[in-house]
């Protein structure tokens, strides 16, 4: 369900335009980068109706490719784009489409058109997590680490509370090797998971016990992963932990 919000318009012009483009690379809408400020995103009755219901359409193929072969997945993310910015198109200020347009360009391996589009989210609602979260995620992709961190960062001064910020830079400590800032906000993160955990809480328990791995601590990286396969498998994520731990890393920790 989308949410209703508090509109409060802060009302600047600004010629400045960025252009999308659509599957087949034809520039098919011009979106102002300097708008109203909204602060939510924008609920049903706010938004045009067309908009919403292309905006269905492409988010349903999105979120359900699991339906289609896997050599049909770009074709349909193609469809889920163009069907994304028609929504665009009939109405600009859809949050909710330009993520979700973000989202598909990202699985269609077109970041830098991913990042294009989370930012112009952002310039229309600056509070909204999801684009800064999935910046964060298109730059470790490109593995523009200081960006990733820095979006990471602005996560966590949105909600301090919430886990994914520290997750998230966890992961990129991770990768850069910088293990003991990786550990920190891998706890934080896990600390935060088990406040109200979600049923994916095992990649918390998991990254912490990686991070221990690569540390040298084997012990307490036994510790952590065993709880992640006690949690993954609680929550019918079997395959997702056997795909994530390497059979010679379990055998290596003696893990059963």
């Amino acid at each position: 369900m989308l949410k209703s919000f508090l509109l409060l318009l802060v009302p600047f012009f600004c010629l400045s335009q960025t252009g999308i483009y659509n599957s087949d690379g034809i520039l098919t809408v011009e979106i102002p980068t300097s708008i109203d400020v909204l602060y939510g995103y924008p609920s049903a009755d706010d938004l045009d109706q067309q908009a919403i219901s292309e905006y269905n359409k492409g988010t349903e193929i999105v979120f359900s490719l699991n339906k289609f072969k896997k050599e049909e997945h770009n074709k349909q993310l193609k469809v889920a784009i163009d069907h994304l910015i028609k929504s665009i198109n009939y109405d600009t200020s859809f949050v909710q489409a330009y993520d979700n347009l973000g989202k598909a360009y990202r699985m269609l391996g077109e970041i830098d058109l991913a990042i294009k589009v989370y930012k112009i989210s952002i310039k229309i609602f600056p509070g909204g997590a999801s684009a800064i979260q999935n910046l964060a995620v298109a730059y470790t992709e490109k593995k523009e680490w200081g960006n990733s961190i820095s979006e990471y960062k602005k996560l966590i001064k949105l909600d301090t509370d919430s886990p994914e910020g520290y997750y998230g830079i966890a992961g990129v400590y991770k990768r850069t090797k910088q293990y003991d800032l990786a550990l920190k906000n891998a706890l934080i993160a896990l600390k935060l998971y088990e406040n109200n955990p979600p049923n994916f809480i095992g990649d918390g328990y998991g990254r912490v016990g990686l991070i221990y791995y690569y540390m040298g601590d084997k012990e307490n990286a036994r510790k952590y992963i065993i709880k992640a396969k006690e949690k993954d498998y609680e929550n019918n994520f079997e395959e997702a932990f056997r795909t994530t731990y390497p059979q010679s890393l379990l055998n290596e920790l003696n893990i059963k």
